[in-house]
């Protein structure tokens, strides 16, 4: 026994001076060892979960070890719990007859407590676990000499386990440091606020594994969900009111709240009924409160207080690779966007329409292009001024964008009086009804426009060239010429008019002038 004993200090003297090793190689040494100095039916070491307060089975020996290893009992039940409260071991000779004693292991695994040895490990006056020893071989109850072996190796044991928790803190420590490095690195290199949202759910949750991560942002008085990644196919809840669950609680706190338990939430009611525990860190610029971080998962107690210190620092991070997104927008936005009248302008024409026809052929859908000039504009010019035109053109912008709605469709001022529009899963007669509806709301509408102390009533009307996609052409340029062919068709025709690309390929008239 006393070789046994010396070869077990030994064993966790060189863990202790060891830089490399693990910590479960350190718990399985510290079993591997202890276990030799008695002769016991069964061991355990229970490490201290201070979070949740309770007790791990961490390693066990002895016939009950699958029903043991990794169960979790209160810190304040049993001999364990109390030698954990007291911070002093314990000897009990017949447990069932002591208060202290936790008798729902014994009722869950089947076996027979008859005596208990329960030994602190201590380091520096902290507490990290429990190494206990249940039953001994010959039958007889543990004694001070069982007491006094087991407990001059638990403290050595103790400085083994620590030392391995501050080399894992610090190895931890390093990956965390990387891993939120290169996460920023990543999304402050994303201007697309889409694709910003969406790279960052994925990297967060592919990084650490957790079953969902969302990104939600403000939006009036909702919070709507912006991009998310998942491990399994689920369809979360787009949009959660301000008020309710723990989102509504984060914004109104403006800190971060992690829910180990939702059922215990009587108010819970976030984006996925699926979560069992859930972290939600609020996205800030400033002060300035952006949106949240929301982390779900259908496992109770998820999430440990280091992921939470990652997750806080990528989210604030992430407000200010949001705010920069959307200023890039703005700008971008003002690039492509006619002053005048508020509609896209012939930049964004020659930029990015031509991908609207890319996206055409690859999904096989209809379109058309419009090409619209206003008639005998210079007059208006003329009669009254300049100002009062561009008054009228903005006003003709208006009712473009009135007409084309919120919907998918485009309305483009591609300078002076013409316009472009480009009309989404739309074939010629769709296109034709369109332009038709829009060129009598032009010719019927009296353009009212203040003018000093007067108001000034103009009539004005247009000629349309309509081309479709894929019957006229299946290129963005083309369909904008074709368009602009069939525009000028009809100002040679008397203008205030509609032509199309017919089916044989010549440009006809909606409306074929009377011979006079």
């Amino acid at each position: 026994m006393e070789k046994n004993k010396v070869q077990g200090i030994g064993e966790i003297l060189k863990a202790i001076n060891s830089p490399d090793i693990e910590i479960d190689e350190v718990l399985e040494l510290i079993m591997e060892n202890v276990s030799r100095l008695l002769d016991a039916e069964a061991w355990s070491l229970l490490l201290l979960d201070r979070e949740r307060e309770e007790l791990v089975f961490k390693e066990v020996i002895g016939e009950k070890k699958n029903k043991l290893e990794g169960k979790r009992m209160p810190i304040d039940k049993g001999v364990v719990g109390w030698t954990v409260k007291n911070k002093k071991p314990a000897i009990v000779t017949d447990p069932y007859m002591d208060k202290r004693f936790f008798q729902n292991i014994d009722k869950q695994t089947g076996f027979i407590t008859n005596t208990i040895l329960s030994v602190p490990l201590l380091s520096k006056g902290k507490i990290l676990g429990i190494i206990e020893a249940i039953n001994k071989k010959d039958k007889t109850p543990f004694n001070k000499e069982d007491l006094s072996l087991v407990s001059n190796y638990a403290e050595h044991a103790a400085i083994a386990l620590e030392n391995a928790n501050l080399v894992q803190n610090l190895k931890a420590k390093v990956g965390q440091l990387t891993l939120i490095f290169d996460i920023n690195k990543t999304i402050t290199s994303i201007l697309d606020l889409d694709k910003l949202l969406k790279k960052s759910t994925e990297l967060i949750q592919k990084a650490f594994d957790y079953y969902f991560v969302g990104i939600a942002l403000e939006e009036g008085s909702s919070v709507i969900l912006k991009g998310f990644s998942a491990k399994e196919d689920i369809e979360p809840e787009k949009e959660v009111q301000k008020g309710e669950g723990l989102v509504g609680e984060v914004l109104k706190e403006q800190k971060m709240i992690i829910c180990q338990n939702t059922e215990k939430e009587k108010s819970f009611k976030d984006f996925s009924d699926k979560f069992k525990s859930e972290m939600v860190v609020p996205i800030k610029k400033g002060e300035k409160l952006i949106g949240i971080t929301v982390i779900g998962s259908p496992l109770k107690y998820a999430f440990n207080k280091e992921e939470a210190k990652i997750i806080k620092e990528v989210s604030y991070q992430l407000g200010i690779a949001i705010d920069n997104a959307r200023l890039y927008e703005k700008i971008r936005l003002a690039t492509i966007t006619d002053e005048l009248t508020g509609l896209y302008n012939s930049r964004y024409c020659n930029e990015y329409l031509p991908s609207i026809v890319e996206e055409w052929n690859k999904s096989e859908k209809k379109g058309a292009v419009i090409f619209m000039d206003l008639d005998y504009f210079k007059n208006v010019n003329d009669s009254y001024n300049h100002l009062i035109g561009s008054k009228v053109l903005r006003l003709v912008g208006k009712e473009i964008k009135s007409k084309i709605g919120e919907g998918d469709h485009v309305g483009i001022r591609y300078g002076g009086d013409e316009y472009v529009i480009v009309l989404r899963r739309v074939d010629l007669k769709g296109a034709i009804e369109f332009v038709k509806m829009l060129k009598d709301s032009i010719s019927k509408k009296k353009f009212c426009i203040k003018d000093e102390e007067k108001t000034i009533e103009v009539k004005i009307n247009a000629s349309f060239g309509i081309a479709c996609y894929p019957t006229d052409s299946e290129n963005f340029y083309d369909l904008l010429r074709l368009s602009d062919l069939a525009m000028y068709f009809v100002k040679g025709r008397g203008r205030n008019n509609i032509a199309y690309i017919n089916v044989e390929k010549a440009i006809s008239l909606i409306d074929e002038p009377k011979n006079t």
